[in-house]
């Protein structure tokens, strides 16, 4: 149950982000996906019967996910060509928001499965070790 818990709370953040990131407004990826992604880890945490602090989270998100919306940087200067280039944008980042809520997640979920439990430094390098295989 565990891990079908954890499973759910990564489709649906997945989902979320997805949604969110088509936002027309240029660069405003990282303010939508960091409470999605910081709820989504918190969700995996409780699943495997841990908390941690959505501070916390959010502190590493922040710390982390700057290199992510930079490297989502065409999708971004497509949005500012209204019309076609709004759409293109959209479609890019979605999709980028898409594959890097699902790498942070399954890689937590897969150190859960292997270790059972996961301190902040290793949060940490999860997040920005599933930053580079989305974006390698």
């Amino acid at each position: 149950m565990m891990y079908e818990d954890a499973k759910g709370a990564v489709h649906t953040a997945a989902v979320a982000a997805g949604v969110a990131s088509t936002s027309p407004i240029p660069f405003s990826d990282a303010a939508i996906l960091i409470p999605i992604q910081t709820t989504m880890i918190i969700k995996i945490y409780s699943s495997y019967g841990e908390s941690i602090s959505e501070g916390v989270v959010k502190g590493i998100l922040e710390a982390t996910t700057a290199t992510a919306v930079g490297k989502s940087l065409v999708g971004n200067l497509l949005k500012f060509i209204p019309g076609i280039g709004t759409v293109a944008g959209a479609v890019v980042n979605g999709g980028v928001a898409v594959v890097l809520t699902e790498m942070i997640g399954n890689t937590l979920i897969d150190e859960f499965e292997g270790n059972g439990h996961i301190d902040l430094n290793e949060l940490e390098n999860i997040v920005k070790h599933a930053i580079k295989i989305a974006f390698d």
